[in-house]
């Protein structure tokens, strides 16, 4: 296998933590088959160890491994239990995921659950997926817009996905018709991106939030949940002085921590679920 050498990084916190369903646990690491052919890497100590089905992969880009993990947690250390969050898990980064299949998965993380989103993810994967040969085993992708696009919302209802089916068949479209490119969202600002994004039926300002932060790399991005939702409530409460809708609270909190906003909402979102039961993402 092949070498990287890391510093501040922990695989398993920054996979784990729910901010990523292209990367599956597998024997003593973990697999992506979402990106156009397979990877498996696993970590000891501050090297990673990884496999490609095909060419080499920037997992650097991935795990976002050039972000100045040490700057970024000095930067949006507030107060205590910010601290706190960051020590459970100082090595947890921010991943950069694939466009489409971190769309999807946070369409579907719509009333749903952690387990059960992994469990949505690989019936569409095995289902309309690209299959591929690695470890003499076939791993299936997740299926590009063209592939999805075989599918309508009555195939989709038969894979348990509910009234989600229709936004799942709605955004792949938008996609397809050109609606959403990927690429223009990017070289826009986070706002632009962010209500470009809410276009798509099904997306609202948390779906287009975590894919603005999980896919699209505006690290100003601050998804708000139930988890984040509890949290502001008991910790950061003066996120809500200026206003208890989504959208101010949001935009509170991306001026109160600053350009790494996200990083501090997935710290928080962390520690928080860590120390009770896990509900929807």
């Amino acid at each position: 296998m092949r070498t990287i050498k890391t510093e501040h990084f922990n695989l398993t916190d920054t996979i784990e933590c729910g901010q990523t369903f292209s990367w599956i646990r597998d024997g003593k690491g973990y697999m992506n088959a979402d990106i156009g052919q397979v990877v498996y890497v696993e970590q000891n100590g501050n090297t990673l160890h990884y496999e490609t089905s095909d060419e080499r992969v920037d997992l650097r880009k991935h795990f976002r491994l050039n972000d100045p993990l040490p700057l970024i947690q000095k930067e949006i250390t507030r107060d205590g239990f910010m601290r706190e969050s960051i020590e459970f898990a100082p090595g947890l980064r921010l991943v950069s995921d694939e466009f489409f299949p971190c769309l999807v998965s946070f369409i579907l993380s719509i009333q749903s659950n952690i387990p059960r989103l992994h469990g949505c993810m690989r019936s569409l994967r095995e289902k309309y997926g690209t299959p591929y040969r690695f470890r003499g085993r076939t791993i299936y992708g997740f299926p590009t817009p063209e592939q999805l696009s075989k599918a309508n919302e009555e195939q989709l209802r038969a894979l348990m996905f509910g009234w989600r089916s229709a936004f799942i068949v709605k955004a792949t479209a938008s996609i397809l018709s050109g609606d959403i490119n990927p690429k223009e969202l990017t070289e826009s600002s986070y706002e632009e991106a962010h209500r470009r994004l809410k276009v798509i039926h099904g997306v609202g300002d948390k779906v287009g939030d975590c894919v603005c932060l999980f896919s699209l790399g505006f690290l100003e991005a601050f998804p708000i949940d139930v988890w984040i939702e509890r949290v502001i409530q008991e910790h950061f409460n003066m996120l809500t002085s200026s206003g208890k809708s989504y959208a101010r609270k949001s935009e509170a909190a991306r001026k109160y921590f600053g350009r790494y906003a996200g990083y501090a909402q997935e710290y928080l979102y962390n520690y928080a679920r860590s120390k009770n039961s896990r509900p929807a993402r």
